[in-house]
C-alpha cells in the first residue's frame, strides 16, 4: 500500500457534551513549586509529598474517569480506584490526588507503582486525595478549609482504594525532621483560608522533591539499522544519536512550544504526515497542551524527544509562542524562500538588505539556515506583543526590501507571478503557524540541519550543506548556541511600527 504523501495525521475530535472527561477538563491540577525559607502568616495545611502520579478523578452520573493534567486517561490502569469513586454519594464530582503503591510501612514506593502500572502485578493502587474541586457544583471559590471539610464528609467511610491525604500536625521543621526519619521526601503546604490552590513543596532532605515523574519506560531505538537517507546511508540509529547529542540545546527552544513533527517512517523518499497531536498510546513523558479541544504536542524532555525520533520524526517545527502566552509570540519571522531563478549570491544580497534595514530600525535579529535552500531571519521581541504586531512588522520590512530589490524579490507566494524571484514570506507570523526549529534535521540528501549563524557568516562563501547531522556537534562545541538570543527578546515594536508606517 503506498504511503500517504503530505497528509496530516488522522484524528477524532474529543467528544462534546456532558461527560466525566469534559468535567475533568474544567479543572487543572494545582500548581506546585519548590519553596525554601519561612512561611508568610496564616494557617497552613501540611501534607506528605506523595511519591506517586498526580491525577484528577471525575464522576458524572455513572461515568467515571481518572485523567492527567493534559487529559491523558488513566481509568483502565486505575480500575479499582474508579470503581470506588463511582460508589461515592455524588452525581457530579472532581477530586485531586496522587495514585500510589504503599509498602508494608505505609510509605509510597514509586518504582513499585511503575511496575504495577506496567505489569498489572504488585501491591494495590491507592488514591491519596488532597482536594475536592467539585461536589454537585463547583467548589473553587471556597477556601481550602471548606473544601477539605466537604472531602472529609464525602470519604467518611473507609475504602481500600481511596484515602484522604491527612494534614500533619506540628511546626514545619519538626514535621520535616520526622519525615526525614521515615524516609519520606517532604511536604506540600497550602493555605487553609485561601481559595488559591498553589502548593509549596518543601524537601525533608537535601534533594528537591520531584514534581513530575514518568510511569512510562524510557524510549529505545527500534529497527535501528533502518536506512532513512538512502543516498547517504544514514540510519534511524544515526538520527537518534544526533538528537540525543543536541537535546540539551534543542530542548531549550522546544520547551513549552506546541510542536509539529514531520514523520518519514519509510525514509526521506516517502513522506507520510505531520504530527500535531499526541498519539493515543504515547508515553506519559510526551506532554500536550489543550488548544481548541485538541491535545497539541509538547516535547519537553530527552525521553520525549527520543520517543518522537523513534517514531521517525526527522524534522521538528515549533510555534513562535509558548504555553501560557500562546497569543504572544517570542519573535517576528521573515522567511527568505529562493525562487527558481534565485542564485545563492542573490539570496545573500537580499538577506543582507533585510539585515541592514533591521539595523537601521535598531532591532536585533537572529539568522539561521532553513536546512534546505533558504534563510530565516527572526526578530526577538519583548513579552506582550501580538501576532498582529509581529505580522505587520515583518510585512512592512518585506515591502521595503521588495521596493529596494524589485528584480530579486516577490511578495507573492504563488509560483507563476514570482517569475523565479525570491519570496519574502511574512505569513509565518500568523497565530498557529510553525517554523522549522534550530538544530532540526531536514529530510533531504546529506541530512542538513537548520543552523543558527552569525551575520558575519552570511556571505557568498556560506555553504548551508556543510551543516549536517555529522558536523553540527563540532560547530556547537566551537560556537555555542547562536540561537540563544532568540529567547528573552527585548525589542518593543510599537515605536518601530510608527516609523515603518511613515514609509508606506
Amino acid at each position: 500500500m503506498p504511503a500517504r504523501r503530505g497528509k496530516r495525521e488522522r484524528w477524532a475530535p474529543a467528544p462534546t457534551g456532558p461527560s466525566a472527561r469534559n468535567l475533568a477538563a474544567q479543572h487543572r491540577l494545582s500548581p506546585l513549586r519548590q519553596h525554601q525559607g519561612a512561611f508568610s502568616d496564616g494557617e497552613w495545611l501540611l501534607e506528605i509529598a506523595w511519591s506517586g502520579y498526580r491525577l484528577v478523578a471525575s464522576k458524572l452520573g455513572d461515568d467515571v474517569g481518572l485523567y492527567a493534567d493534559d487529559l491523558r486517561e488513566w481509568t483502565r490502569p486505575c480500575a479499582a480506584i474508579a470503581l470506588a469513586i463511582g460508589d461515592l454519594p455524588a452525581n457530579e464530582l472532581v477530586l485531586e490526588g496522587t495514585v500510589c503503591v504503599l509498602d508494608a510501612q505505609g510509605r509510597p514506593d514509586f518504582e513499585a507503582l511503575r511496575a504495577r502500572v506496567a505489569t498489572g502485578e504488585g501491591g494495590p493502587l491507592v488514591f491519596m486525595v488532597s482536594d475536592c474541586l467539585h461536589l454537585d457544583g463547583p467548589l473553587g471559590a471556597l477556601p481550602l478549609r471548606a473544601r477539605r471539610a466537604r472531602l472529609t464528609q464525602l470519604l467518611s467511610a473507609r475504602q481500600r482504594s481511596l484515602s484522604i491525604s491527612e494534614g500533619l500536625e506540628g511546626e514545619v521543621e519538626q514535621v520535616l525532621s520526622s519525615l526525614r526519619g521515615l524516609g519520606l521526601p517532604g511536604v506540600v503546604a497550602r493555605r487553609l483560608d485561601d481559595a488559591a490552590r498553589e502548593g509549596l513543596v518543601l524537601a525533608a532532605g537535601h534533594e528537591p522533591v520531584p514534581l513530575s515523574r514518568s510511569l512510562s519506560a524510557a524510549p529505545k531505538v527500534t529497527n535501528a539499522a533502518k536506512v532513512l537517507f538512502p543516498r547517504d546511508g544514514f540510519t534511524k540509529d544515526d538520527l537518534a544519536a544526533y538528537y540525543r547529542d543536541v537535546a540539551p540545546v534543542l530542548l531549550a527552544h522546544m520547551r513549552e512550544r506546541p510542536i509539529v513533527g514531520q514523520r518519514w517512517p519509510d525514509g526521506i523518499d516517502d513522506f507520510t504526515w505531520y504530527q500535531h497531536r499526541v498519539p493515543p498510546r504515547a508515553p506519559d513523558y510526551v506532554k500536550s497542551v489543550r488548544i481548541e479541544g485538541d491535545r497539541r504536542l509538547l516535547v519537553e524532555s530527552p525521553d520525549a524527544l527520543g520517543w518522537m525520533v523513534n517514531q521517525a520524526v526527522l524534522t521538528f517545527h515549533g510555534w513562535a509562542s509558548r504555553v501560557g502566552s500562546l497569543a504572544a509570540p517570542d519573535w517576528a519571522i521573515i522567511d527568505l524562500d529562493p525562487g527558481t531563478s534565485t542564485t545563492w549570491a542573490q539570496l545573500i544580497e537580499v538577506a543582507n538588505a533585510v539585515r541592514a534595514l533591521l539595523e537601521l530600525l535598531e532591532v536585533p535579529s537572529v539568522v539561521k539556515t532553513s536546512g534546505q535552500k533558504g534563510l530565516h531571519v527572526l526578530v526577538p521581541v519583548a513579552p506582550g506583543h501580538t501576532t498582529a504586531q509581529t505580522h505587520e512588522f515583518s510585512e512592512r520590512v518585506c515591502k521595503l526590501v521588495a521596493r529596494l530589490k524589485p528584480d530579486l524579490v516577490s511578495l507573492v507566494a504563488e509560483t507563476a507571478p514570482r517569475r523565479g524571484r525570491l519570496y519574502l514570506d511574512c505569513v509565518q507570523n500568523y497565530a498557529g503557524k510553525s517554523l522549522v526549529l534550530p538544530y532540526s534535521v531536514r529530510a533531504v540528501d546529506g541530512a542538513p540541519v537548520s543552523t543558527p549563524l552569525t551575520w558575519a557568516e552570511v556571505t557568498d562563501s556560506l555553504d548551508p550543506k556543510a551543516f549536517t547531522l555529522r558536523t553540527l556537534r563540532a560547530r556547537l562545541d566551537a560556537r555555542g548556541d547562536l540561537f540563544a538570543s532568540a529567547l528573552g527578546g527585548t525589542s518593543q515594536l510599537a515605536a518601530v511600527l510608527e516609523r515603518l508606517r511613515t514609509q508606506s
